[in-house]
């Protein structure tokens, strides 16, 4: 990449020398022989280098968002009780947490979530929390993954992830929940299903 020089080396005329290094110029005018050394011709960081110290730098921000997350939804499920008010707090914090944060946070209850699947007593809450969340640009994606459990093998989770839809007041819940509604075959959860509609 070429400098331009901020004064003219060549009376006249207007140079470029090369950023690799320095340039060494022989400046003549009537009065006086001199060399000049220009410091302008610093070598500059490559766009490329600079985009992956960018993208790295933002990969651990996000890692590091998703780390307090988790953290944070532990924190929160572990103070699940047979208390229906006290689940109700622990539901609402985490769903406060995904509307704070958005995307690190939903995807990390999300990914909670397939990891706890086997402990029903913990599932629930958690999806209702993520179908409890506000947040919009997460609503789809939450949305699908709560359509997903609505289609496990297990009853008692999909009864859960039709609780939690009923929770989601976005459009993609509600189409979600006319399509379980519609599969009368399913019983139960189709009625479940129309009465969260409501």
């Amino acid at each position: 990449m070429n400098t331009f020089a901020p004064f003219p080396l060549v009376v006249g005329r207007s140079s470029f020398f090369d950023d690799v290094g320095f340039a060494t110029v022989p400046v003549n005018s009537s009065t006086a022989t001199v060399v000049a050394c220009s410091a302008l011709n610093r070598a500059v960081s490559s766009p490329s280098y600079t985009f992956v110290s960018s993208f790295d730098q933002y990969q651990k921000i996000f890692s590091g968002q998703c780390d307090r997350v988790h953290s944070y939804i532990y924190g929160q499920l572990d103070n699940l009780d047979q208390d229906d008010d006290q689940n109700e707090e622990v539901i609402e914090n985490i769903a406060r947490v995904i509307d704070l944060m958005g995307e690190p946070a939903s995807g990390t209850a999300m990914l909670e979530a397939s990891l706890l699947k086997d402990n029903l007593n913990v599932l629930g809450p958690l999806l209702l929390a993520i179908g409890a969340s506000c947040h919009r640009d997460t609503e789809y994606l939450r949305a699908e993954a709560l359509r997903n459990y609505a289609k496990d093998p297990d009853y008692r989770v999909r009864k859960a992830a039709v609780r939690a839809l009923g929770r989601m007041k976005a459009l993609p819940a509600k189409r979600a929940l006319e399509e379980i509604s519609s599969q009368k075959e399913t019983g139960e959860l189709a009625l479940l299903a129309e009465a969260m509609l409501r």
